[in-house]
């Protein structure tokens, strides 16, 4: 038997160790430039697109056209959005993008950016290292900070769905209901269109 002489190669590795941080930290901000304003907005995992208050829309100059959507929120009724705003102009810090915004009436931030978008831009969440990386090619990403708001501790948003092609009279509460049943409770199940 023969011994062979193994080597490790190493490349520059680094290693990211992360700051000890409190379990019931705020939630996850980016500050955006939105229309030529610095401003911070909401990372909300729970909402699927980018959301903006009707008041902060009117301070912006934002024109907002009419839509007959309707965003659904856990544990509420669908409720009819105010319109949209297209053609926005966004940055995330080197990341440029001309985006639609669902305007809507909640108060409880100005500006959310939902899972679609995100998954859109091509972005990765890193919250123990407050960092979203956004994937621009092979080999490149933006990596942006992220700050937690230790001020909105007790409030809560609620995940926020854009309902669209929906059938009317379509039972959205029922379908929750039975998502949380395992299968064998529910059985197979097909989406009609």
């Amino acid at each position: 038997m023969e011994l062979v002489e193994r080597k490790t190669l190493r490349v520059n590795s680094m290693v990211l160790i992360s700051k000890k941080r409190d379990e019931n930290e705020g939630l996850m901000f980016v500050d955006i430039n939105i229309a030529g304003q610095k401003r911070s907005a909401l990372v909300d995992m729970g909402a699927l697109d980018l959301f903006i208050l009707e008041k902060t829309a009117k301070k912006l100059g934002l024109l907002i056209k009419k839509s007959n959507r309707k965003i659904k929120m856990i544990n509420s009724e669908e409720a009819p959005t105010v319109g949209v705003v297209r053609n926005v102009e966004l940055q995330i810090d080197k990341w440029k993008g001309k985006e639609e915004f669902e305007v809507i009436k909640l108060d409880d931030y100005d500006y959310v950016l939902g899972l679609n978008f995100l998954d859109r831009i091509h972005a990765a969440l890193y919250p123990w290292a407050d960092q979203i990386h956004i994937i621009t090619g092979p080999l490149s990403k933006i990596i942006v900070p992220v700050h937690q708001d230790m001020k909105v501790r007790t409030k809560v948003l609620s995940s926020i769905q854009l309902v669209e092609d929906v059938s009317y009279r379509r039972n959205i509460d029922s379908i929750e209901y039975n998502a949380m049943k395992t299968s064998s409770e529910v059985g197979p199940f097909k989406v009609h269109k």
